[in-house]
């Protein structure tokens, strides 16, 4: 499992850069934005990523890395950063809201990766979030400033160089000075050149005789390392001097061009075509058809670029030569899974060959051709027994190439290729649920259902993902009306897609407080998905009934449905799938009074959203396991665990789950015998469902508990008294508990009560040992417990509260 706190890329030793780290870990510490600019190959990206590393203990919640390299617009920034946060964009709220509402309370460090291209966009898009969110620090790689307020600009340095020869009097250039290899790699742009070219060629040594034309390369090349890094990979086949001299020639001819590049950009330009000019005609066109990836698998290589000039059969070879010459890197990650990629510099030399050769589009059009396919053979597989190892290397990957995924949809329309887009967002659909990319999904399927086009099984299928994809965001108004324009297709065509509609109809019936209507959707979802055979489809029809029977209190049946869903997930190795029946099982488990299986259940579902990273099912889980302290008496445990889930909802930007985690404080303080608090929380958390266009039946529960001990109009001032707070001090009051009015001996157990009693008598833990006959330790721990429950620190506390309740006989 990743470390949880950041997901900075895994970055190469930098060579050198020590002060510059240091000097920025500084900077970083002390200002809300910082921005690192120049020239492509600098190494923008590689010091962003290793400052950001030094700074995580100055960041409490961590730190964010996001690529924009592939972003046009500051809405799929905005996008792009939200999905680094794991903050889907949700109903009632922008995604721009969604974003500050998970930044506001939190202290991170968000890494903008390749901006210059976004400016001046980018710069009011973090202006606003710096200024709504004041714990947060934005560090941005680019070309030139994001230009906002109190921006600190740092300008990327070469790579240290040696001293050049000083001209002569008459100004001609004096010979070079003798320099021991010693002496040379102690400057940075030699130890990088030197090290790249070891690893080219393991023989490979800095001398006596070859050091002069290491130290004129490394100033040719202006200390820029990936250029350092292009020239030493050639040290493979050639010597450092035949490297100098074709780079020398290459200089000249670019001088003579004079294409009005800025001085270290001609220097990367230069190099990067003095490179390709070095490659074989099968290299260079394996190279420029490379340009469409993000990141890619070895796999992916044959089937989307291996055509005419370069056979299928010779990408494999093709493509391990450009990762010896340096063009292509090869990245590990830590489940072992091995991707490949370009440098943001050299993919877009390389996509400039591939729109001089105009096979753009064709190249496009065969990754789309291929990848629709292969993701449904995946879906198909997926379905099936797979091992949990399997299944999460899987979802990875998805994760991986999620950029790419969603660049290939975006071209399929204006490629004609409308049918294998959506054949690629129905495959999806377990990726896009578990990762919550009802946004990413929503967008692209209403862009390719737009296209006019006779009714199809697959038009039918993607008409109803998109209408489960709508319950989260447009609440279930609009996921109702897509669901029915679902259903009506897929009767069209008698496809099973009839089961996804039915079962969206049913959560919509749900949330707006028809029960009768959702569970005969529900209950007709079932009977389609088992008779498709579609397990995801059951398992969510499953879930959906389990919701319905729990709203009328019939814990049996929900527990019913819940089991059948768990032995379908445990069937299908699919751990995610039997966490969320697991979760809604401790649900249930907790109001039926058996809390050792409530805390089982909702424990090994934790670990599975915790292993996974899915901060939304994680806060629903926390909140499920509060219910169960507050079932138990443990009013300390249940505040921990409720104020925990609060601020992990607000970290999801799910307007949705802080209304749940409001609510469930409600509870909590109804439970406390504080009554206006819980009328303010439930109002609050009411608030919030309605802006999404949803009933509170909870909320309202509480405000009639609340009526009921203070007068209706005291329990209604309290009601409407934070509702319309701004969210951030809704939160903040939500999460200041004030003193029990009266601590409940309801809380206690008989054997916790007895021992309260004998607490009030002065006997000592020896003496009520002695007196139960238990050991000293039980008594010890019992009343602990005690003190835990009631949150009390000392025995005459309890004493006190002995007294006053009439416990003592």
């Amino acid at each position: 499992m990743s470390d949880p706190r950041h997901n900075l890329p895994l970055s190469a030793a930098p060579i050198g850069r020590e002060r510059d780290i240091a000097d920025l870990l500084r900077i970083v510490r002390n200002s809300r934005s910082v921005s690192l600019v120049g020239a492509g190959g600098i190494g923008k990206t590689l010091l962003a990523v290793r400052v950001a590393e030094a700074a995580l203990p100055a960041f409490e919640h961590g730190a964010r890395f996001v690529d924009l390299s592939r972003v046009s617009t500051r809405d799929q920034a905005t996008a792009a950063i939200g999905h680094a946060l794991g903050v889907p964009e949700a109903a009632g709220a922008s995604a721009v809201e969604s974003v500050a509402m998970a930044l506001r309370s939190r202290s991170v460090l968000l890494l903008l990766d390749t901006c210059e291209h976004l400016t001046p966009a980018l710069g009011g898009l973090c202006e606003e979030l710096l200024a709504a969110c004041p714990r947060l620090h934005i560090l941005a790689t680019g070309r030139e400033p994001l230009r906002v307020g109190r921006e600190v600009v740092w300008r990327v340095p070469p790579l240290a160089l040696p001293p050049s020869p000083s001209p002569s009097p008459s100004g001609e250039p004096r010979p070079e000075p003798a320099c021991s290899p010693e002496e040379a790699v102690r400057h940075e742009a030699v130890r990088l050149f030197v090290e790249r070219a070891t690893a080219a060629r393991p023989g490979f040594r800095l001398t006596p005789g070859n050091t002069e034309a290491v130290l004129r390369i490394c100033r040719m090349l202006e200390g820029v390392p990936l250029a350092l890094e292009l020239a030493a990979a050639r040290i493979r086949v050639l010597s450092a001097e035949q490297v100098l001299e074709r780079l020398d020639d290459r200089f000249r001819l670019l001088a003579a061009g004079a294409d009005g590049l800025p001085p270290r950009q001609r220097t990367m330009r230069a190099a990067l075509e003095w490179s390709h000019d070095l490659l074989s005609p099968e290299e260079r066109v394996l190279f420029r058809r490379l340009a469409v990836f993000c990141i890619w698998t070895a796999d992916k290589v044959g089937p989307v670029c291996g055509f005419r000039e370069l056979p299928a059969g010779s990408a494999d070879r093709v493509h391990a030569a450009l990762v010896d010459k340096s063009l292509v890197t090869a990245d590990v990650h830590e489940d072992g899974a091995v991707t490949y990629r370009m440098t943001e510099t050299v993919r877009a030399f390389a996509a400039e060959r591939l729109a001089e050769a105009g096979e753009e589009d064709e190249v496009w059009r065969r990754m789309l051709t291929t990848a629709a396919p292969y993701l449904e053979g995946l879906a198909a597989h997926l379905t099936g027994r797979v091992d949990w190892d399997e299944r999460m290397l899987t979802i990875r990957m998805l994760d991986r190439c999620l950029e790419n995924t969603l660049q290939m949809l975006d071209r399929a329309v204006p490629l004609g290729l409308v049918q294998e887009g959506l054949r690629i967002c129905v495959a999806l659909r377990f990726h896009w649920f578990v990762r919550g990319l009802q946004t990413q999904a929503r967008t692209r399927l209403e862009r390719l259902l737009a296209v006019p086009a006779a009714r199809t099984p697959v038009r039918a299928r993607a008409a109803a993902v998109r209408s489960e994809m709508l319950l989260p965001l447009d609440g279930p108004q609009g996921a109702a009306s897509a669901a029915q324009e679902a259903l009506q297709a897929a009767l069209a065509c008698d496809d099973p897609a009839q089961g996804i509609a039915h079962t969206t109809l049913a959560m919509a019936s749900l949330r707006r407080g028809d029960g009768a209507e959702a569970l005969r959707h529900g209950r007709r979802a079932l009977r389609l998905a088992i008779a498709s055979g579609e397990r995801l489809t059951e398992i969510c029809s499953l879930g959906a009934l389990s919701q319905i029977a729990r709203s009328r209190g019939d814990f049996d049946s929900s527990e019913v449905f819940l089991t059948r869903g768990i032995a379908i997930g445990q069937e299908m190795g699919d751990r995610w799938c039997v966490a969320r029946c697991l979760n809604a099982l401790g649900v249930v488990s907790t109001r039926r009074g058996d809390m050792e299986a409530a805390a089982r259940q909702l424990g090994e579902a934790l670990n599975v959203f915790i292993e996974m990273e899915l901060l939304p099912d994680i806060a629903r889980c926390t909140a499920g396991l509060g219910y169960l302290d507050l079932a138990r008496g443990d009013v300390s445990g249940a505040r921990r665990r409720l104020s925990c889930c609060l601020r992990l909802s607000v970290a999801s930007g799910r307007r949705l789950a802080v209304a749940r985690a409001l609510e469930a404080l409600g509870g909590l303080a109804a439970a406390e015998e504080q009554p206006e608090r819980a009328a303010s929380l439930a109002g609050a958390g009411a608030a919030l469902r309605a802006s999404l266009g949803l009933v509170a039946p909870h909320a309202e529960a509480i405000r009639a508990e609340a009526a009921a001990v203070l007068s209706e109009e005291a329990a209604e001032e309290a009601w409407n008294s934070w509702r319309t707070l701004p969210l951030e001090q809704v939160v903040e009051r939500a999460l200041f508990f004030p003193t029990p009015r009266r601590a409940l001996p309801s809380l206690l157990t008989r054997r916790e009560r007895e021992i309260s009693v004998l607490v009030s008598k002065g006997l000592s833990n020896r003496e009520i040992a002695e007196r139960l006959t238990i050991s000293q330790a039980t008594a010890a721990r019992h009343i602990a417990n005690i003190f835990q429950k009631l949150l009390f620190t000392s025995r005459t506390q309890l004493a006190e509260w002995v007294q006053r309740n009439g416990l003592a006989p």
